[in-house]
């Protein structure tokens, strides 16, 4: 019993970390190409639409996850 909790521990653990690895990395770039393209005599082009492509990439994270714990890891 106490091995599936912990196995279920990990899973949920590696879904929620993927997913927020993968939101900093983007955002991360995402501000570094708009920092590399942008004027200074105009606005800084980052806007809300590009943090929710983020938000919406990083859904990925979770099924990442799930193939990282059954495929991947073999114990912890």
């Amino acid at each position: 019993m106490e091995n599936k909790t912990k196995s279920l521990l990990n899973l949920l653990y590696l879904c929620c970390s993927m997913g927020v690895v993968i939101f900093f990395m983007l955002l991360f770039g995402r501000l570094l190409g708009a920092w590399l393209a942008w004027d200074v005599n105009s606005n800084f082009p980052f806007s809300s639409e590009d943090l929710f492509v983020c938000l919406k990439v990083s859904l990925i994270g979770p099924p990442i996850g799930i193939v990282f714990c059954f495929f991947v890891i073999d114990e912890f």
